[in-house]
């Protein structure tokens, strides 16, 4: 709404900022829509912080109120839908309590081998790159060798056995 020569409102116009914050509503109410999608698509409740969106609701309402009481428009919108949004995320949230969807259930541990106990060095959790034999520079062969250096190979699966662990194994065993 703009103020006109006379002092009154005239609410056939709207400033730019004004449609900027309709625009930025529109764009707040549009920032919940993955949210509440998954949660009634999948029903699923996972990472949901009822508290917190319980609270943001209570926060939404009182701020919504302020907004009505001086009759500014954008936050009014904004207000309403974020009561819209925030309330049906936490009536869905409470609802789908404790139903994960497959993309949320804990998965099982993989299993993991050994030190030493057919593992190559070169796959997965090396520390040695495959397919570089040791001893072989990581300078690359375009700088001839000049900035060649040795470079120590680590592999944390054959480091040695303390006594102290070496004497707890055998106990359990």
């Amino acid at each position: 709404m703009t103020i006109t020569s006379a002092g009154l409102m005239d609410p056939a116009m709207l400033t730019a900022t004004e449609v900027a914050g309709f625009v930025g509503a529109g764009l707040a109410g549009a920032a919940y829509l993955p949210q509440i999608s998954h949660l009634i698509r999948a029903r699923c409740s996972a990472g949901i912080s009822r508290l917190a969106f319980g609270v943001w609701l209570l926060s939404s309402v009182l701020i919504t109120a302020r907004a009505v009481a001086t009759g500014a428009g954008v936050f009014i919108v904004l207000g309403a839908i974020q009561i819209v949004a925030t309330a049906l995320i936490v009536v869905c949230a409470a609802r789908y309590k404790d139903t994960p969807c497959p993309v949320h259930r804990p998965r099982q541990p993989a299993v993991r081998t050994v030190a030493g106990m057919g593992t190559s060095g070169t796959g997965p959790g090396s520390w040695r790159p495959s397919g570089r034999p040791v001893g072989k520079s990581a300078t690359p062969a375009g700088h001839g060798g000049a900035l060649r250096a040795y470079v120590p190979v680590l592999h944390p699966h054959s480091r040695e056995v303390s006594e102290f662990q070496a004497t707890h194994l055998r106990e359990r065993t």
